[in-house]
C-alpha cells in the first residue's frame, strides 16, 4: 500500500504510473485498478534476475524515470540489474543494516533515523516518520466523536494467515466491559466464514467485514487492536490509540518505537499475545483520558506529509547513477 500511496500522489502531480507485479491477491490489485493505474502481472520469481529483466523491459517500454520497489526479495543483484536501463530506483525498507544500490531508500518507521545503511553509488536514505506514506483517503479523513460504549477496530493486515481476527474475537468476547467492534478478517474465504459465524450469536457486539477501505473505519473508532507496519502508522496519523500484536519480524522495531512514543501499547507477537492485548484493551476502554493522551502522541508523530517529501526528493534531484 506504500507504493499505491506514492503513486496516487505522483499522479495527482501529473505523472504517469503503472504497476508491475508477480502473483498478488486480487483485493490489492483491485485497489490499483480502481485508481485507473495500469497493472501488469508476470510469472518470474519475485526478486529474481528474470524479474529484474521483466522490470527493465516494462520500464523501457514506458520510458519511466523511476522504479519503485517494496519487498525484501529485491536484493542487491536485483537492484543493480533494475538500474541498468538508466531509471532511478526507490526501495522501501523497514529493518536497516543492509546494503542498497538504490538512489533512494525510504524507511518510514519511528527510530529508523538511527539505523545504518550501506548505500552504493551515493544513494540517500529518507528515514523516520517524516516519510510515512499515507494513501489519499487518509488526507481527507478526520476522526469522529467518541462513541458510547467505545468502538474498537480489529485488523491484522492484508492477509491474516492465522486468522488472528477470529482468535481476537474469542478473547474479547469474555470482557464484561461494554464495547462494540468492527473486525476486518483478511483470512481466506473459509476463515472469513468462521469469523462471521462466531460473531453472529453476539448480536451487535461484533461486525465482521472482509478487507475494505480502511480510513473511514479508522476514523469511526475509539481504539484499535492491530498488527504493526503501515496500518499502525496510519492509525497514529489519525490519532487512533492502539494495542499492537506483531505478526512479522519487520514489524518489531517500529512497534516497539510506537510503544516508546506512547501512542501505542505493544502486547507481544502472534496469537500468544492476544490474551495480554485483551487485558490492555479492557483497561483502555475504561480510561478515556489515557486514550486521549495516546491520540495526541500519534498525531504529533505523523504529520501526513511524508509522501510529499519523498516526491520532492525524487524531483530534486537525486540523479540516477
Amino acid at each position: 500500500m506504500r507504493c499505491l500511496g506514492l503513486a496516487q500522489h505522483l499522479r495527482d502531480e501529473g505523472a504517469s504510473c503503472s504497476l508491475l507485479t508477480t502473483a498478488v491477491a486480487e483485493p490489492a490489485l483491485f485497489r490499483w485498478r480502481e485508481e485507473e493505474i495500469n497493472a501488469q502481472e508476470h510469472q518470474a520469481e519475485r526478486g529474481s534476475l528474470e524479474d529484474a529483466g521483466a522490470t527493465l523491459a516494462a520500464a523501457a517500454a514506458s520510458g519511466v524515470q523511476w522504479i519503485v520497489a517494496d519487498g525484501y526479495e529485491f536484493g542487491l543483484d536485483w537492484q543493480r540489474a533494475a538500474k541498468e536501463g538508466g531509471a532511478g530506483l526507490v526501495c522501501f525498507d523497514d529493518l536497516g543494516g543492509a546494503s542498497f544500490a538504490a538512489d533512494l531508500v525510504v524507511n518510514q518507521n519511528l527510530g529508523a533515523q538511527d539505523l545504518s545503511y550501506d548505500m552504493e553509488g551515493g544513494g540517500r536514505v529518507l528515514a523516520g516518520p517524516d516519510y510515512v506514506v499515507l494513501r489519499r483517503e487518509f488526507h481527507h479523513t478526520q476522526r469522529e466523536a467518541a462513541s458510547t460504549p467505545p468502538h474498537l477496530l480489529v485488523t491484522f493486515g492484508g492477509y491474516d494467515e492465522d486468522n488472528l481476527a477470529l482468535a481476537a474475537m474469542k478473547e474479547l468476547a469474555g470482557l464484561e466491559t461494554p464495547f462494540t467492534a468492527t473486525v476486518i478478517c483478511s483470512a481466506d474465504a473459509h476463515g472469513l466464514e468462521e469469523a462471521q459465524a462466531f460473531a453472529a450469536p453476539h448480536g451487535e457486539k461484533f461486525r465482521v467485514l472482509p478487507p475494505t477501505h480502511m480510513a473511514p473505519l479508522m476514523a469511526a473508532v475509539d481504539l484499535a487492536l492491530c498488527a504493526g507496519g503501515t496500518t499502525s502508522l496510519e492509525m497514529a496519523a489519525l490519532g487512533v490509540p492502539m494495542v499492537l500484536v506483531t505478526v512479522a519480524d519487520n514489524q518489531e522495531p517500529g512497534a516497539a518505537a510506537l510503544d516508546h512514543a506512547e501512542c501505542a501499547r505493544l502486547a507481544g507477537r502472534g496469537v500468544g499475545a492476544l490474551g495480554p492485548a485483551t487485558k490492555i484493551l479492557d483497561d483502555l476502554i475504561r480510561d478515556s483520558a489515557a486514550r486521549e493522551d495516546m491520540s495526541r502522541a500519534g498525531t504529533a508523530l505523523v504529520d501526513g506529509r511524508g509522501v510529499e517529501r519523498i516526491a520532492e526528493a525524487m524531483h530534486a534531484g537525486i540523479t540516477p547513477s
